[in-house]
Order: C-alpha cells, then structure tokens, then sequence
C-alpha cells in the first residue's frame, strides 16, 4: 500500500512539472508575438521606387606607355641570351639618359626558343624516310613596357629607341594615372543625381523616401576624346621631319547607378 501511495505521489509531482513547462512556454510564445513588429505582414512587400544617375568626369592623360619587344639569335642559346642582353642594356641606358625611373619601366615577357629546320630529303619513291625537326639556333626574347610621365615627349623617345637599333615598338597608348580618383567622383556625381530624382519623384507621388534598399553601380570607365588639331610636326619645311607631339586627348570616365529606396 505504501509502494502505490509513493508511485501516486511521483505522478502527480511529474504532472504537475510538465503543466507548469508547458504553461511557460505558451507565455513566451505569445510575449515573442506580441513584440514583433511584424505581426501579420510576413508575407507583405515592401514598397519601393527605383532610380538611376549618371555621373561624369574629364581627364586629360598624363600617362604615356610604349610597349618594346627585343629579340635576338643566336646559333647556341648562350650566343642568343648574350646578344639579348647587350640590347637590353643598351635600351634600358636610353631609357635612364631619358629620365625614365625604373619604377616606371617593368618587364613583361622573356624567353629562350629554339629554332628548327623542317628541311626534307628529297625522295622520288612511294614510301619516303622522314627526318626528326634539326635545332638550327635560338631566339632570344624580352618584352619591356615603359611609362613616360612627360607625355608630349613619348613620340620622341619612339623614335630615339629606332635610332639606337630597336625597332619593334608599339605605342604610345594614353591614360590617366590615378583613374580611381576620377572614377570616385563620378560615382559621386551619380549618386547626387539619382538622390535628386528620387526627392522629386516622391514629390510628385506624395510620398516620402526611406532606407535605401539596393544600391547598384555599372562602371562605364572612360573613352578617349580626341583634340582635332593636337597632331602637329614640329618641322614641315625641308629634310627629315622631327618627331610629332601626339594627341594625348582628353578622357570621360562614367558612372551610372541604380538606387531603390523604401517609402512611406
């Protein structure tokens, strides 16, 4: 009898433990719901408008580059990379009598290639031998790419390295050094813009503007404008003209943004 009256008095105890758990779980619940500040709007949207801007700024370059490819051969590889060498030294002293710093002269590419023969024996039956491809010498390669700070100057140093024997050579291609810089306040101006229709739009539409949503930018980076009459020889009377001061032209950088903002 004793056995049962204990048995009686866990179950109660247990019952009891399991209502009070329960009723404190259904009180957080409904405090949790009552806090929210979204109580029947979960599957509500939001209501937005969407604007863009365009943002745009001028730069006129002030970066000149020349792309120099040297080659040389050799009937040895050692024979190919000496020669290769001595022009190297030979164009990076022009450079440097140039006032080019060496920050601004960076090599791109090297290399040391053999050269093959294809030459076949010639052969008057149906079924000819064949010869393996015969190394006949090397070719030695190294690509430089220059930057010239004083642009008007470019042309000049073009053709001071074909004088001294260097003669693949492209460029000058203009840019803008610090592009970023410009690149900023062209996304700024865009922001302005698009802040402007958005005030005036809420305006029309008698509402008022929120957070922003989304921001989004498409970066159209800039073009050259070229000037008409930039190109111009400094001689253009008798003997071997000098070398031209090149168009460096002017660049657009553009920004073009898309803002969304909540309202009210």
């Amino acid at each position: 009898m004793e056995t049962f009256l204990n048995v009686k008095k866990i179950s109660t105890s247990v019952f009891i433990l399991l209502v009070i758990v329960s009723c404190y779980f259904v009180i957080k619940t409904v405090n949790e719901v009552k806090n929210s500040n979204y109580v029947g709007r979960t599957n509500q949207p939001v209501n937005t408008i969407t604007v863009s801007g365009t943002g745009e700024v001028s730069a006129v370059s002030d970066i000149a580059s020349l792309y120099i490819n040297l080659n040389k051969e050799g009937k040895t590889a050692k024979e190919a990379q000496d020669l290769l060498n001595v022009e190297i030294t030979k164009t990076l002293k022009y450079l440097e009598d140039q006032k080019i710093a060496l920050k601004d002269i960076k090599s791109e590419y090297g290399g040391l290639n053999p050269k093959y023969s294809y030459e076949q024996p010639v052969c008057n039956t149906y079924s000819c031998p064949t010869r393996d491809p015969k190394i006949i010498g090397y070719t030695a390669t190294q690509s430089i790419t220059v930057k010239v700070r004083v642009v008007d100057t470019a042309s000049e140093i073009r053709t001071g390295l074909a004088d001294i024997g260097v003669t693949d050579i492209s460029g000058p291609t203009f840019s803008i050094d610090d592009e970023e810089g410009f690149k900023d306040k062209a996304r700024s101006k865009a922001i302005l813009d698009a802040k402007e229709k958005a005030k005036t739009l809420a305006g029309e539409l008698g509402v008022k503007l929120g957070h922003v949503v989304s921001f989004n930018e498409n970066n159209g980076g800039g073009y050259p404008m070229y000037k008409s009459n930039s190109m111009m020889l400094d001689s253009v009377t008798g003997g071997a003209a000098s070398a031209p001061i090149l168009p460096k032209g002017e660049n657009k950088i553009i920004s073009d943004v898309s803002i969304t903002y909540e309202i009210k």
